[in-house]
Formats: structure tokens, C-alpha cells, sequence
């Protein structure tokens, strides 16, 4: 039932998306090691993450994306294979602006999220999440550009598998457009895990990123090629340093 409603309001929307009002943009990502929110989801596997996503002029939108493990196999805990964690997650969300006009103008995302790893049963694994998500674009006067974001997360059903998996993410950190003529953003931020997914209460680690973006000659989609590197705090959420790479192909209509 879930699945059936997730698909009936993304074809609803898309078939509104004609509108003028609506914008539908498409994107094709390739990552060369599932890292979310710190954790090794695949265990130094890649995976490829197709996603689509709906947003009105409003600010309101939604989105479904997709990450299909590259190779299966076993994680290193002997606990998962990688042929069933195949994820899919679906999210709901508003953008808007606060404080405009001023040095704290912010611009924000707040939404709700359902991870569905959709080759185990719900009880196992699935997850919900609420977010907010902010940058304060003219804070520094300059190219550097602060941000923040919370999610609370907890199990998606009643007597989970994973019942006392809930927990809250804190990130702060800024971008940076570096002066060159090549289109490069300079990223770092700061995670401190409050006990999701059984970590410890702490400062779980600290990400480094780099990213350019170029304009496809033949089809004018958005190509974006990045890489990250991320020094791991806390072995409750990683044991190891992290570094992996990322391309995306992306086309809006």
C-alpha cells in the first residue's frame, strides 16, 4: 500500500509537470562508494542512484531515488548482502526563504523522508526521517557560503527489528566557489551523531568535498563530477577514513 500511494503521487505529478508552474528534473549518478550520513552503507561497494524529482514554483516538491548496489556479495559483518540493499527513498518537502533582504537571509528545505530497502522485509531496515536544511547565502559577504541541517530519524513501523535505532544528526559546514576559471566548490562539513542508528552520542566525523559542473555540448544536461574524502570520529558510525567519487548526468524539463 505504501509503494502503490509513493506511485500515485509521483505520477500525479507528473503528469502536472507539463505545466508551466512545474519543473521535473532527471538525474543519473554514479558513486563509487555508498557513504550516507557517514555510515559505509554497501561496505566499499558503489552504486548507481537514479532519481527524479517533482517541484512547484511554490516551493513544494517530492522526489524518488534509487541506489542499486554495482556487485553483490557480503558486508564485512557477514550480515547483509549487498543484492538486498537495494534502497529506494521517498521524499516530501518545502523550500522557501526567511529573513530576506539582510546578511541573515536564509534559504531552507524542510521535509520528510521514508527509506525503503525494498528486497527486505519492512520491520528489518526501513527507516523515516524529518529534515531541515539551510544556507545563508549573504552571511559572509564573500564566496563562502554557511550551512546547517538536522534529521531526526526512527524506525519506519512498530516493533522494527530496529526499534531502538532512533536518533538525531546535526551537520554544520560551508561551500566555498573557488576564483578559478574552471567552475570548482570547495566543501567541508562537521556531523555529530546524537545515538542514530546505535552510535554513540558524539562527533561522528567530518567531510571534505570537491566539485565541478559543465554543461553537456550535445544535450545542454548538467554533468557533475566530484570527490570526497571523509575522516571518520566515531567507530560506532565508521571505523574507517573514507574516500570515494561521485559523477552525475542531469537534465530538467
Amino acid at each position: 500500500m505504501k509503494k502503490m500511494m509513493v506511485v500515485l503521487v509521483l505520477c500525479a505529478m507528473a503528469a502536472a509537470a507539463s505545466a508551466q508552474e512545474w519543473k521535473t528534473t532527471v538525474d543519473l549518478s554514479y558513486t563509487s562508494r555508498y557513504i550516507r550520513r557517514g555510515y559505509d552503507i554497501l561496505d566499499n561497494a558503489g552504486a548507481f542512484q537514479p532519481s527524479i524529482d517533482f517541484s512547484h514554483e511554490s516551493g513544494l516538491g517530492a522526489s524518488i531515488w534509487m541506489s542499486y548496489p554495482e556487485r553483490g556479495g557480503w558486508t564485512n559483518d557477514l550480515m547483509d548482502s549487498r543484492v538486498n540493499l537495494t534502497e529506494y527513498d521517498y521524499t516530501v518537502y518545502y523550500k522557501g526563504k526567511a529573513l530576506g533582504g539582510d546578511c541573515w537571509e536564509t534559504d531552507y528545505k524542510l521535509g520528510w523522508r521514508y527509506f525503503d530497502c525494498i528486497d527486505t522485509y519492512t520491520k528489518a531496515w526501513d527507516m523515516q526521517e524529518v529534515f531541515v536544511e539551510a544556507e545563508m547565502p549573504k552571511l559572509t559577504g564573500n564566496e563562502v557560503v554557511p550551512h546547517v541541517a538536522v534529521y531526526q530519524l526512527w524506525p519506519a513501523r512498530s516493533k522494527s527489528d530496529i526499534k531502538d535505532a532512533s536518533g538525531t544528526i546535526y551537520l554544520m559546514g560551508f561551500n566555498y566557489n573557488l576564483p578559478t576559471d574552471l567552475p570548482l566548490t570547495f566543501s567541508w562539513d562537521l556531523v555529530f551523531n546524537d545515538g542514530a542508528m546505535y552510535s554513540d552520542h558524539d562527533w561522528s566525523h567530518m567531510v571534505w568535498g570537491l566539485k565541478s559542473q559543465f554543461k553537456c555540448p550535445m544535450t545542454g544536461a548538467k554533468i557533475v563530477p566530484a570527490v570526497y574524502f571523509q575522516n571518520s570520529f566515531e567507530d560506532t558510525v565508521n571505523k574507517n577514513d573514507e574516500y570515494w567519487g561521485t559523477i552525475s548526468y542531469s537534465f530538467a524539463f
